[in-house]
């Protein structure tokens, strides 16, 4: 009686074992599959963080299964429907601080393979890192960014705060927020004398980390401003040679070479800087005597009150030639 249940116990075994290598070999592996993860917030934190993940936002996952099922998992991969999304909390002793840190782990029962097949996350490859960066709102003063020189007038601002939203850590550093750099507003052809006006949007990031501000752009005034007359007196006037020049221009005495303007402009301290040259690039010159009338570069925002410069003579000598008289001979800056 005892052997015919030991040589029952032994087929019992013995089936069991083929059953289990059958099956074994009925199984396919799909090794180091890169899956997407979405790090999230909380609903109830997601309006006070910004989320910043580091690094590439994926997991390496192996999957074990049925061939039928392996099959119907890779399908998933192609058309992007396998990923994870793990929820993140700020612990409640953290709060108060600008920024935290700290990893998303990907565990197995996260991923939702299809039945039967089986995915094995490694151990230490399975973490995300993100920065959670608290965002608070400031009132801050508004700062025009012009796309050339300081703007030398007034320039009115409307509002000339607002109020900005963004991480903390850069708000609690700035002491304004500039507009995005552009043009002053241009005053009405029909209307000379109305003040300019127009639209600039702020800027939407600070420090590299972005920002929002209500509202989003501010009007620029540009009042019209008091003007001035100036009578400039004893103005250099040079000369724009072009290369290898073989000539050397030259005045016939040293009061030729200086000419007197009056110019209209805004009101400032100190009287305006003319530049006056002659330009010899233009056209070709030939030795001896010449007439030319003088170039002006004049400040921004300043015109002539008076008729254009009068032609002045001047010589043109051969280079070797040693002058009696004044000569300059540059580049206007």
């Amino acid at each position: 009686m005892f052997d015919r249940l030991l040589s029952l116990l032994v087929a019992v075994s013995l089936a069991l074992l083929v059953w289990l290598y059958a099956r074994s070999r009925d199984q396919e592996l799909l090794d180091n599959v890169p899956i997407p993860v979405e790090v999230v917030l909380s609903p109830r934190q997601v309006d006070h963080y910004s989320l910043e993940v580091a690094g590439p936002a994926q997991v390496p996952v192996s999957f074990t299964g049925p061939p039928q099922r392996i099959k119907e998992l890779q399908g998933m991969l192609q058309r992007k429907e396998l990923r994870v999304v793990v929820t993140i909390t700020v612990p409640a002793e953290r709060l108060d601080q600008a920024r935290y840190s700290d990893v998303a782990e990907v565990e197995a029962g996260m991923i939702h393979a299809p039945v039967g097949v089986t995915p094995i996350v490694p151990e230490g490859r399975n973490r995300i890192s993100y920065t959670l960066h608290r965002l608070v709102e400031r009132r801050l003063p508004v700062r025009f960014v012009s796309v050339r020189d300081a703007p030398t007038g007034l320039v009115i601002l409307d509002p000339a705060s607002v109020l900005v939203r963004g991480p903390r850590e850069v708000l609690d550093r700035a002491i304004d927020i500039p507009t995005q750099p552009s043009e002053l507003p241009a005053r009405p052809l029909h209307a000379p004398g109305s003040p300019a006006v127009g639209r600039v949007t702020l800027a939407t990031d600070l420090e590299g980390r972005p920002i929002s501000a209500f509202p989003p752009w501010v009007q620029v005034r540009v009042p019209v401003q008091a003007r001035k007359q100036y009578e400039l007196a004893d103005i250099p006037v040079q000369f724009l040679c072009p290369p290898n020049f073989s000539l050397r221009p030259k005045f016939i005495d040293e009061r030729a070479g200086k000419i007197s303007l009056k110019l209209t402009g805004p009101a400032q301290d100190e009287p305006p800087r003319v530049f006056a040259y002659i330009d010899l690039t233009r056209e070709k010159f030939t030795s001896g005597l010449n007439h030319e009338k003088p170039q002006l570069q004049l400040p921004r925002d300043f015109q002539l009150a008076q008729p254009p410069p009068r032609t002045i003579a001047f010589e043109l000598v051969p280079a070797d030639f040693v002058p009696g008289g004044l000569d300059r001979a540059v580049s206007p800056p």
